[in-house]
C-alpha cells in the first residue's frame, strides 16, 4: 500500500465492501466537487476576462508576432513547423537559436487559423489560464489530502481551500499581463505545464499501481519538457518538486542531511541541465552590453523587486500596476536604504519558511519557499529587465493558500458564532469582488495601444521609453504636437533600462522631423544616433540610407547599405536599396544582380519589380516595362509612384484605356484639392527616388492626365 493514500490500517474481512462503498462515494464527490469548480472558474474568468478578448497589439507582440516572419505559417508541414523554432532576431547572432519552441509554435498556429486578428490569440490565453486554474486546484486539493499528519478535518477544508486557493489566483490583477499581453502566452505556457507536471508528479507518488506511477512520472516529464519548451524560468520545476518531496510528501522532520542530499543533488543537476540547453555560461552576462546596471546592482534591486511583488499580490492596487514599472536601481548595499532591509527579511523568511514554518505547516512553508524559488531565474544576476508582474505568474500558484487557509480555519473556529462567520463571510466575498472588479478593469486597458500607454506613462512617467511608446500611438492619431513633447520628455528623461531604448526613441524623432517639419538634416542627425545606439535594427538602417539619399549623400547611403549587408547579407530589403542605388549611379548591371537576387531571397517580396520595371523601361524595352511596373501596382496599389511611372507609360504607348483606369485611382485619391498642386505634393514627398526612377515632369502629367480626363468627360457624354 501506498504510505501516502489516507486508507485506513487493515480491517475485518466484514468491513471491506464497506469500505469499498465509501470509496466509492468519496470519489464521486470528489468528481462532482471538482466538476463544480471547472464550470465556477471558466464562467468568473469569462467575466472578469471578458473586455480583454479585444485587446490589441502591445509592446513586444510586434516583433515576437506581427513582424517575425518564421510565425506567419500559411501551410502546416515539416518545414514550416520547424521554421518556428527559431526566433527571426535582427541580431545575426541570434538568427538560428532555437528559442521557446513551443510557444512560437503556438503563436504559429494562431497565425495559420486567424493570421493577426487577435481574438484568436486571446482564446487560446484565455484557455491556457483556465487549465492551468483547474491543475492547481487539483494539486492543492489533493496536497492537502496525502501530507502525512493529515486528519480527516484537515482533509474536509482540502476542497474550499484549493478552490479559493485557485480561484484568487486566477482572478487576481497581477495575472493579467501573462495572460491578455498576447506575447507572455510564453508565461502563461510555461505556467500550465509547471501546475501540470507537478499534479503528475503526485499522482505517480499517490498511485497504488505501477502502473499508475509509471503514468504519472511519464506525465510529469511530458509536462517538464513542454514548459522548459515554453520559458527558461520552468528549469526551477526539478526544484520545487524536490522541495515538495521532501516538505510535503515526506515531512521535515524525518526527511534527514542524506535524504535531502539524494534527492536535492539530481534535482539541482536537472536545473543546470535544462538551463545549459538555452544558455552556454559565456553568454550569461551578454544582457548588460545594453544595461546601466551591472551583475551585482541587478541581484541587489531584485531583493526589493520581491517585496513589491508581494506587495501587489497581497495588495492589490490597479494604481500601481502596469506593464513597465519604473524602480531605482540598488547602486550600492546601502543604497537606497531599503537594500540592506529587503535582503535580511529575504534571508529571514526563508529560513523562517524552511526551518520554523515547515515543521508546523508543511504546505504553507512550502508556498513561501515556492514563491522565491521559482523566482530565483529571473531574480539572479543574468542580464534581464528588472521588474515585470508576469513573472509572478508561477511563484504566486501556492501563495494565496496562505491566506485562505487561516481564512478557512477561521470559519471552522467561530462555527459557533454565526455573526462572526457571517462577517468573514462578506469580507472574503467584498475582496473577491473588489479583485475580480480590479482584473475586468486592468484588462480593459488592452483594448486600445493609445488608452494603454496613456496609462502607464501616468503610472511611470520618467522612463523613457512609456514615454516613446505614447508618443507613437500619438503620431498614429495625427496628434503630432503632443507626439513631439512625449519624444522630447523621453529624450530629456535619458531613464531607460535597456539602453537601445535610447535608440528607439531617436528613431522615432527622426520620423517625425522627416515626415512632419520636414527638416531632412535633423532627421538624418536622429537616425545617425539610432543607428550608433540601436545596433541591431533593420529599420532604423533602413531609415538612414533613405535620409542620406534625401540629403544627398550618395556616398554615405551606399556605404550605410554596404555595412547592413555585411550584417544581413540576405536581406532583400537592403539588397533592393543597394539595387536602387547602383541604379542612380548607372550601373544597371550590378542594379539588376541586387534586385534579382532580392527577389530569390524573398520571392514574395514587390519592390524588385519596380527596379525590373525601370531598368527594361531604360534599356526601351517598354512592353516589359509596362509588366513589371503593372505587377509592382497590382501588389502595391497604394503607391503614388507606380500609378504616376505608369500614366507615363501608357502615354507613351497609346494605351488609353489603362491610362484612364489609373487616372480615375488618382483622381479618387486627390480628394477636393487641385489637380497641379496635388501632383506637385506627391511628387514632393517621394523627391529622392528622382535620382532613381525616372518620374515624368509635373506639368507632363498635368497635361496627360486632364486630357484623361476631357476624354473620359466625352465619353459619359456620348454614352448618355
Amino acid at each position: 500500500m501506498n504510505p501516502y493514500l489516507s486508507a485506513a490500517s487493515a480491517r475485518p474481512d466484514n468491513t471491506v465492501s464497506v469500505s469499498g462503498d465509501m470509496h466509492f462515494l468519496q470519489v464521486r464527490r470528489s468528481t462532482g466537487q471538482a466538476l463544480s469548480a471547472v464550470l465556477f472558474f471558466l464562467l468568473v474568468l469569462l467575466i472578469v476576462y471578458a473586455p480583454g478578448f479585444s485587446g490589441t497589439w502591445i509592446y513586444d507582440d510586434a516583433a515576437n508576432i506581427l513582424e517575425n516572419k518564421n510565425v506567419h505559417m500559411a501551410q502546416i508541414n515539416a518545414a514550416s513547423l520547424k521554421k518556428t523554432f527559431f526566433l527571426e532576431s535582427e541580431n545575426p547572432e541570434k538568427a538560428h537559436k532555437i528559442r521557446r519552441p513551443l510557444a512560437y509554435l503556438s503563436f504559429a498556429l494562431n497565425w495559420y487559423w486567424g493570421k493577426n486578428q487577435v481574438v484568436g490569440y486571446h482564446v487560446v490565453n484565455f484557455l491556457i489560464h483556465l487549465t492551468a486554474t483547474t491543475f492547481l486546484y487539483l494539486f492543492i486539493k489533493k496536497s492537502l489530502m496525502v501530507m502525512p499528519g493529515s486528519d480527516n478535518r484537515h482533509r474536509d477544508r482540502a476542497h474550499l481551500t484549493a478552490f479559493l486557493s485557485a480561484l484568487i489566483w486566477a482572478i487576481h490583477p497581477v495575472q493579467v499581463t501573462a495572460v491578455t499581453y498576447i506575447v507572455q502566452r510564453m508565461a502563461s505556457m510555461a505556467g500550465m505545464f509547471t501546475i501540470m507536471g507537478m499534479y503528475g508528479y503526485l499522482q505517480a507518488r499517490t498511485a497504488v499501481t505501477r502502473a499508475g506511477m509509471a503514468a504519472g512520472f511519464l506525465a510529469c516529464g511530458f509536462c517538464a519538457l513542454c514548459a522548459f519548451a515554453s520559458k527558461e524560468n520552468s528549469a526551477m520545476l526539478p526544484a520545487s518538486l524536490f522541495f515538495y518531496e521532501i516538505l510535503i510528501l515526506r515531512g521535515m522532520p524525518r526527511a534527514g542531511f542524506k535524504e535531502m542530499l539524494k534527492w536535492g543533488l539530481p534535482a539541482l543537476a536537472m536545473v543546470i541541465v535544462v538551463g545549459m540547453l538555452y544558455i552556454s555560461p559565456g553568454s550569461l552576462l551578454d544582457g548588460y552590453v545594453n544595461r546601466p546596471y551591472t551583475p551585482l546592482e541587478r541581484v541587489m534591486t531584485q531583493s526589493r523587486v520581491m517585496w513589491i511583488y508581494l506587495k501587489l499580490l497581497f495588495y492589490p492596487l490597479l494604481s500601481e500596476m502596469t506593464l513597465v514599472h519604473d524602480i531605482d536601481v540598488s547602486t550600492s548595499f546601502w543604497s537606497p536604504w531599503t537594500t540592506p532591509l529587503s535582503i535580511i527579511l529575504v534571508f529571514l523568511v526563508l529560513f523562517f519558511s524552511l526551518f520554523r514554518l515547515a515543521d508546523r505547516h508543511p504546505f504553507a512553508g512550502f508556498a513561501i519557499l515556492f514563491f522565491f524559488l521559482n523566482h530565483a531565474i529571473e531574480a539572479s544576476f543574468i542580464g534581464l529587465e528588472l521588474i515585470f508582474e508576469h513573472r509572478n505568474y508561477i511563484p504566486s500558484m501556492m501563495l494565496f493558500s496562505l491566506p485562505v487557509m487561516l481564512f478557512v480555519h477561521s470559519l471552522r473556529y467561530f462555527a459557533y458564532h454565526r455573526k462572526l462567520q457571517l462577517l468573514l463571510l462578506l469580507g472574503g466575498s467584498v475582496v473577491l469582488a473588489s479583485m475580480g472588479h480590479s482584473t475586468h478593469a486592468y484588462n480593459g486597458l488592452f483594448r486600445h495601444g493609445l488608452v494603454y500607454w496613456k496609462d502607464n506613462a501616468r503610472k511611470s512617467p520618467g522612463l523613457g521609453v512609456v514615454q516613446n511608446n505614447y508618443a507613437v500611438e500619438l503620431m498614429k492619431r495625427g496628434e503630432y504636437g503632443e507626439a513631439f513633447e512625449r519624444l522630447q520628455r523621453a529624450k530629456a528623461s535619458g531613464r531607460y533600462f535597456n539602453l537601445s531604448q535610447e535608440g528607439v526613441t531617436d528613431y522615432n524623432l527622426g520620423l517625425y522631423y522627416q515626415s512632419i517639419e520636414q527638416d531632412h538634416a535633423r532627421a538624418l542627425a536622429c537616425f545617425q544616433r539610432a543607428v550608433t545606439t540601436t545596433l541591431n535594427s533593420k529599420k532604423m538602417w533602413g531609415a538612414l540610407c533613405r535620409s542620406y539619399l534625401i540629403n544627398n549623400h550618395v556616398e554615405a547611403a551606399v556605404a550605410t547599405v554596404r555595412k547592413a549587408l555585411e550584417k544581413w547579407p540576405q536581406d532583400a530589403v537592403f539588397l533592393t536599396m543597394m539595387s536602387e542605388l547602383q541604379l542612380m549611379m548607372g550601373k544597371t548591371g550590378t542594379a539588376f544582380a541586387y534586385a534579382r537576387e532580392a527577389r530569390r531571397q524573398h520571392p514574395g517580396f514587390e519592390e524588385p519589380l519596380a527596379i525590373f520595371g525601370e531598368l527594361y523601361r531604360l534599356r526601351g524595352n517598354l512592353p516589359k516595362a509596362r509588366f513589371f511596373w503593372q505587377a509592382y501596382h497590382k501588389k502595391r496599389p497604394d503607391s503614388m509612384i507606380a500609378a504616376l511611372v505608369l500614366v507615363g507609360l501608357y502615354d507613351q504607348t497609346g494605351d488609353d484605356r489603362r491610362l484612364d483606369r489609373v487616372v480615375a485611382g488618382l483622381m479618387a485619391k486627390k480628394g477636393g484639392k487641385r489637380l497641379d498642386l496635388w501632383l506637385q505634393d506627391r511628387l514632393d514627398e517621394e523627391k529622392h527616388l528622382d535620382r532613381v526612377i525616372a518620374i515624368p515632369a509635373p506639368d507632363h502629367l498635368f497635361s496627360v492626365i486632364s486630357f484623361s480626363l476631357k476624354r473620359a468627360a466625352q465619353n459619359a457624354e456620348h454614352g448618355r
